[in-house]
């Protein structure tokens, strides 16, 4: 007589947590202290490991500023000479520019992006580097996923 082990299931990881909008902006109020605003150091600062992280609010809300102002918090002016650098395209300026590229190369892959960018003998203009565009959303399949999906 054979005895069959019972079956015992793997273990799994903990998906990632998810947040909805207003738990988000809670934890920026709650972070806040009290005080008008909040840059992003002393969010940092304050943050307990089990709280969103900074870049998840650019992600969900476009921008730092975007994610205080829905919160009821003061926006941050950004220094001058930093004023371009990362706020020059709105995220629908960063999916409408790999709609562009799909539309017009048949593809979304970092790599047909950046040869489609590059390309000299097609001037497009002003359009986001692949890197802003991956900082901003968190992810090249991530933006891509926002444009096509």
């Amino acid at each position: 007589m054979t005895m069959h082990a019972a079956h015992v299931p793997a273990p799994m990881k903990p998906g990632p947590v998810v947040y909805t909008d207003r738990q988000l902006l809670r934890v920026l109020i709650r972070l806040a202290q009290g005080e008008s605003s909040l840059g992003r150091r002393t969010f940092e600062r304050r943050r307990r490991d089990a709280d969103p992280s900074a870049p998840l609010y650019e992600r969900r809300f476009g921008s730092w500023n975007r994610a205080l102002e829905l919160a009821g918090l003061a926006v941050i002016e950004q220094p001058q000479q930093l004023r371009t650098a990362t706020t020059k395209w709105t995220q629908e300026q960063l999916i409408a520019a790999i709609r562009q590229c799909l539309r017009e190369t048949g593809s979304t892959t970092l790599a047909a992006y950046g040869a489609w960018r590059t390309d000299p003998a097609d001037l497009k203009g002003d359009v986001p580097p692949a890197t802003t565009i991956r900082f901003r959303m968190g992810s090249w399949s991530r933006a891509t996923e926002l444009a096509c999906g």
